[in-house]
């Protein structure tokens, strides 16, 4: 029986009462056809349209059951099939991009097979428009006869079609085909879901990954400069193809000084802020042509093309150095920063990238080993001295394993008296192979690679215990002086590291003086500053090492808790000859005892040296003339001649 015959036997309602979630289906539909509407949709209520998709009529669900309670219950499970025993439904549902069902896209189809040709006999207005096809036309003008074949094939096998995926007129569907029972026959029920939306945002979202996944191979996460990946890339290009002829590429390698302590001392945060500034500074400087890349922590290369000359290269050098001048201020703190920089040139200095970047690493190191802010060009003689360094670092690190350091002192005297007042503990590296081995050669290589760090804590707890043992056999009344490098200084545990030793060598700490080199306390004056009172209030006395070659200047001193100031040798060695000298070593003095500090000079190697000091009131003084630095078992010895 078909809807059109069932609601002439009804009473139709009018629109005003239909409810807004009634389904709308044509009317010359079987009665089944509504029958599993209802039940697979809780719906109550089918809105019929004619042939003309014009309003046709309302059943309801209680108009249904009541004709059916008319039926036998043969008769209900044979309705509209009885003549067709080989008939298959299908039904197909729509739905948006947003996975939500429209209703009026559900399209009921019965596929009846007349001959060898499988033709749609019922089909709604929507799947008519989707597919371009009508009533009574093949399955195949629907679907294709392969692309139907195929389903079934699937079905056949699996039991059930999943996620297949067909494209009609440009729009993608994707078809889930399952088997259902309805009134007794076997029914197959044919999902169709638009997922052309769907499909069309996965293609834009794989490109934006693909996009993003290219971007992090070739730039730097933090500063969003380019990688090195990238910047090798560029290199190659600039090689190759030069603007001009003969023109030249220069690979600058900059690292910022003493960074590591940045990250030891203050976290990696600050250390982070720190280097996204200089990046920011370092892309302002440049010209739009030059690649700047960063390639590690605190490493920036910087690429320049089309160079007439090397000196065109220290141009920019100069350029970035200054920016290093002004303080940058990270989470409330200063810096004073300063950056070394080596360059290797194309083609003088590397046919390739590689060559390129080795060599101008090669060139920074050399920068750094001179003392850090400052540049250097490579040359063909730095890859011996490179080697030579590396065995020589392979050595210390075996060195400080094997504790091959030794401690030598060097006695301290009173000028007007010549009365031995204290010592000054030196470092020794006794080599199984080189012998003894001055700390000119290793300790600038130890600052570096921060092997001064656990060569420096030897050193004070030897020189501790040796003094303490001294004093208890009443040898020893005076002072043991110890450097502090500016590595152990800078670390945020110093201050307890120190206290920790004395405490152990039960050493008193009026007889410990540490002396700290001047640009050490300039690196960051207000933490510095509240360190040193801290050892001043364990009595550990302070001494300013090399003074004069530094700062050297009131206002920075004055806020110091320092007891004595010690000229640097390199103007002692001028008097009595050099005025200048002279000169600065005479308002060194003065300024020292304008503050009420002692003052100490070393280098000492002439009576007319000595005397000139002590008329002008220095009061102590080390060097030759008195002493050579002596091991441990001479300088006793030194001290029993004395009793």
């Amino acid at each position: 029986m078909l809807l059109s015959e069932l609601i002439s036997e009804t009473k139709h309602l009018d629109l005003e009462t239909i409810t807004p979630d009634a389904i709308t289906i044509h009317n010359n539909r079987p009665l089944e056809m509504a029958v599993e509407i209802m039940k697979d949709h809780k719906v109550n209520q089918i809105m019929l349209l004619d042939e003309n998709e014009q309003y046709a009529g309302t059943l309801t669900k209680t108009d249904i059951n009541r004709y059916c309670s008319t039926l036998s219950e043969k008769e209900q499970l044979e309705i509209s099939y009885e003549n067709l025993p080989s008939c298959r439904a299908i039904e197909a549902k729509f739905r948006d991009a947003k996975a939500t069902y429209n209703m009026l896209g559900i399209a009921f189809c019965e596929i009846i097979t007349l001959g060898n040709e499988q033709i749609i006999r019922w089909l709604n207005a929507e799947a008519m428009f989707t597919f371009g096809v009508s009533i009574d036309d093949p399955i195949s003008k629907m679907l294709t006869q392969e692309r139907w074949e195929h389903l079934m094939n699937i079905f056949d096998m699996q039991g059930g079609v999943e996620h297949e995926r067909i494209e009609v007129r440009g729009r993608i569907y994707e078809v889930t085909l399952m088997e259902v029972e309805l009134l007794g026959q076997r029914i197959l029920k044919l999902f169709l879901y638009d997922v052309s939306e769907l499909v069309r945002l996965g293609d834009e979202l794989r490109l934006s990954l693909e996009r993003t996944i290219e971007h992090i191979a070739h730039y730097d996460v933090l500063t969003d400069l380019p990688n090195r990946l990238l910047l090798v890339a560029n290199l190659d290009h600039a090689i190759s193809h030069p603007k001009r002829q003969n023109d030249k590429v220069a690979i600058l390698n900059l690292n910022i000084d003493h960074f590591k302590d940045i990250n030891e001392s203050y976290g990696y945060a600050v250390g982070d802020k720190v280097v996204l500034q200089v990046a920011k500074k370092l892309g302002k400087t440049l010209g739009r042509e030059d690649t700047l890349a960063r390639v590690g922590g605190d490493e920036f290369i910087i690429l320049l093309e089309g160079l007439e000359d090397a000196l065109d290269s220290e141009e920019v050098i100069k350029k970035i150095q200054t920016l290093f001048y002004d303080v940058l201020m990270a989470e409330g703190i200063e810096f004073k920063l300063s950056a070394s920089v080596g360059i290797a040139l194309y083609p003088d200095d590397g046919k390739n990238s590689e060559a390129l970047l080795k060599n101008a690493d090669i060139a920074l190191r050399r920068a750094k080993d001179e003392g850090g802010n400052n540049y250097c060009f490579f040359s063909s003689e730095m890859s011996v001295q490179l080697f030579e360094r590396v065995l020589l670092e392979r050595e210390l690190r075996r060195a400080v394993d094997e504790s091959e350091f030794l401690v030598y002192y060097q006695p301290q005297v009173e000028l007007i008296s010549g009365k031995l007042i204290g010592a000054e503990a030196l470092v020794r590296w006794k080599h199984p192979v080189m012998g003894l081995v001055s700390p000119d050669v290793f300790i600038h290589i130890c600052e570096s690679n921060s092997l001064i760090i656990p060569i420096g804590e030897r050193v004070l707890m030897d020189a501790c215990t040796q003094v303490k043992l001294w004093k208890e056999q009443g040898l020893y009344r005076g002072r043991i002086s110890v450097n502090v490098s500016g590595k152990q200084f800078e670390r945020p545990d110093v201050v307890q590291t120190i206290k920790a030793i004395v405490d152990e060598t039960k050493l008193d700490p009026r007889y410990l003086e540490l002396e700290i080199t001047e640009s050490v306390l300039m690196g960051n004056p207000t933490e510095f500053g509240a360190k040193l009172i801290e050892l001043k209030a364990m009595g550990i006395e302070v001494a300013i090492d090399d003074f004069g070659t530094g700062y050297s200047s009131l206002s920075y001193l004055k806020q110091f808790p320092i007891d004595k100031l010690k000229i640097d040798q390199s103007f002692v060695m001028g008097i009595p000859n050099n005025e200048q000298d002279m000169a600065i070593v005479k308002a060194v003095i003065a300024m020292s005892n304008a503050l009420g500090f002692r003052t100490i000079a070393e280098g000492i190697e002439k009576e007319e040296q000595a005397l000139f000091l002590k008329n002008l009131g220095c009061e102590q003084g080390q060097g030759y003339l008195y002493s050579r630095p002596l091991s441990a078992e001479k300088f006793e010895e030194f001290l029993k001649a004395l009793v």
